[in-house]
């Protein structure tokens, strides 16, 4: 690239290297993909469930909250990488559709959590907490058929 070659030439090898490194880089971003979305919503349900017993024992405290929102926080963010991946035009995979609903069900479910952990208990702590954790398990099931069809 230093060499005796025109700027125009140099420039254009300085734009086609930074176009082929961004077209790899957003290739691997789609080949580790649904992979990186299964541990999302293996860790949304596993974390939602460790939640709910947790609040059953009445040892979920407010120093425990960010454990709940944390994992929340990562999906949210995986799922805008994903949007920002998408072509020009390109319609979201059904994956990344079931994993938004997932999302915004486990957003419902943390908000289910706080006003259980507020609350004073009255018999079971958490069972106003099944109908959300069902949710979110619906959800979860709902990405994996999901990227099970964006495979075929």
């Amino acid at each position: 690239m230093l060499g005796a070659a025109p700027r125009g030439v140099k420039a254009i090898r300085l734009l086609t290297i930074v176009v082929c490194c961004t077209l790899v880089a957003s290739g691997c971003f789609w080949h580790r993909y649904s992979g990186r979305m299964r541990v999302h919503t293996e860790v949304l349900v596993a974390v939602a469930r460790k939640v709910r017993d947790l609040v059953a024992t009445g040892r979920f405290t407010a120093e425990t909250f960010p454990e709940l929102t944390y994992p929340l926080e990562r999906a949210q963010a995986f799922a805008s990488d994903a949007e920002r991946h998408l072509a020009d035009g390109q319609a979201k995979p059904r994956s990344l559709v079931a994993f938004e609903d997932l999302v915004a069900a486990y957003r419902r479910y943390v908000e289910s959590v706080d006003e259980a952990r507020r609350r004073p208990p009255d018999g079971d702590p958490a069972a106003g907490l099944a109908a959300p954790l069902a949710a979110v398990e619906a959800g979860a099931k709902s990405v994996t058929a999901a990227l099970a069809a964006d495979r075929s």
